[in-house]
């Protein structure tokens, strides 16, 4: 019986409070990789700012052969290397109300999540399964199985107190293959529904990541299908899906493209620039207003994305729908540092949009050294699924070049030399390295030559 199709799971840090009350959630999922981002894309738990966020989703972690919840790069994770763990953990120290929650067969993932959760102090559970009954799985088999997985591993926690959340595909197209809406509903605290990834280079034209009519329309079906508004959080990405576009005096939505754009400075992956990248292009810019959302262009490039304006807007519909809270995917590329003035000004403005008071700064400043890792797809409708795994630099004999290269005998791993050392990754079970975009991908789409 196939559980899953693409498993991912992360660390949220959350006020209970919020839960029990009117206050709404900001649910900040942050891809830990972006410690191996160069100069100001680096990005460490000092430069959190614990007040911007009732939750902090740590991602990722997985799953292990035999069920067991694992870390995927225990040098990273773990006190005996860089111990991003407990230095999250320790955020509660600046802002006591914030809380931790981690985020994979039945019996053996619900009591190795729950010994791993309490052993590091975390406080609850975040689940990503992209996306049951698709990508290989039994719609029919998955869609009862994914209710049966959510009430079991709901009656475990709420012994200890602890939350329970999911990613879910936001389409109507999507979540009529993969959710039996008003069951799952039952089992858990909160919905986190990716509002984004509606287009990208993929489709053969220009599009927006999350055009406001798209977006409304998936959270009215998720309403319409019995799932509470309190527990709906609409997903808004901190970034943007980038174009080569077919012919650069057609720069509007809807117009061909070529290909994926350029990779991002920061990022490093074609066809996806952070915010923070993107602020910095100085591109010409448009305002779709039907759409609700900017696009930018430069010689042949083009990018469609969200910005204070749009995310204002966005914030208008959990408020109009009473939704329980919004979430970004992800904390790590809104303009942390302000390099083009406001730091976290997407953050901001959702907490703004909120009637939260917001002060100046943010998160540290001043840039930072060491590798880049490519970032694990964004949660969403399209994407294939993130790396993992690591390790302390050491030096390698086959570390002559800077790069990623393919593991020599196994397509799930992959390493990257810098300076002569040799950090080993693995991608999520199921995944497997390709070459070609330097990240983890569909087995189908990698063309491991083993």
């Amino acid at each position: 019986m196939k559980l899953y199709s693409f498993w991912a799971f992360a660390v949220l840090c959350l006020c209970l409070g919020q839960v029990a009350t009117s206050e709404k959630l900001v649910n900040c999922y942050w891809g830990t990789w972006a410690n191996y981002r160069p100069g100001d894309g680096k990005f460490t738990p000092s430069d959190i700012d614990p007040f911007l966020c009732t939750h902090i989703s740590y991602t990722f972690f997985g799953i292990g052969d035999g069920g067991e919840f694992k870390s995927l790069d225990t040098w990273l994770d773990m006190d005996d290397g860089l111990g991003f763990i407990s230095q999250t953990i320790s955020l509660k120290q600046r802002n006591p109300k914030l809380k931790i929650l981690a985020v994979g067969k039945r019996a053996t993932f619900i009591s190795t999540s729950l010994a791993f959760i309490q052993q590091y102090g975390f406080d609850g559970l975040d689940l990503d399964w992209e996306y049951p009954g698709q990508r290989g799985g039994n719609e029919e088999a998955d869609r009862v199985n994914f209710v049966t997985l959510l009430r079991e591993i709901k009656e475990t926690y709420d012994r200890y107190g602890l939350e329970l959340g999911i990613a879910v595909g936001a389409s109507e197209k999507s979540a009529k293959i993969s959710y039996d809406i008003p069951a799952i509903s039952q089992h858990l605290t909160f919905i986190n529904v990716m509002t984004y990834d509606f287009h990208m280079a993929l489709d053969g034209y220009l599009g927006l990541n999350a055009p406001l009519p798209e977006v409304t329309e998936s959270i009215d079906y998720w309403l319409a299908q019995g799932a509470p508004a309190e527990k709906l959080i609409l997903g808004i990405g901190f970034y943007g899906h980038s174009y080569q576009m077919a012919d650069a005096s057609q720069n509007w939505p809807g117009a061909a493209c070529i290909g994926p754009g350029s990779a991002g400075v920061y990022t490093r992956e074609n066809g996806f620039m952070g915010y923070h990248e993107i602020c910095l292009n100085n591109w010409q810019t448009v305002f779709d207003q039907e759409n609700g959302a900017p696009y930018a262009f430069q010689g042949d490039q083009w990018i469609g994305y969200d910005n204070p304006e749009s995310i204002e807007m966005k914030m208008k519909l959990v408020e109009s729908r009473n939704l329980g809270g919004a979430m970004m995917w992800s904390i790590e590329t809104d303009d942390f540092r302000g390099l083009c003035g406001e730091s976290y000004p997407l953050l901001k403005t959702m907490n703004r949009a909120l009637g939260k008071e917001v002060s100046g700064g943010g998160g540290g400043g001043g840039g930072g050294g060491g590798g880049n890792v490519t970032p694990a797809p964004t949660p969403g409708p399209t994407q294939g699924g993130g790396g993992g795994g690591g390790g302390s630099g050491s030096p390698a004999g086959d570390c002559s070049s800077d790069g990623y290269f393919l593991h020599s005998s196994d397509c799930n791993r992959y390493y990257q030399c810098v300076g002569g050392l040799r950090y080993d990754f693995e991608c999520t079970p199921g995944l497997h390295f390709d070459v070609s975009i330097n990240t983890c991908n569909w087995p189908e789409e990698a063309n491991c030559p083993y």
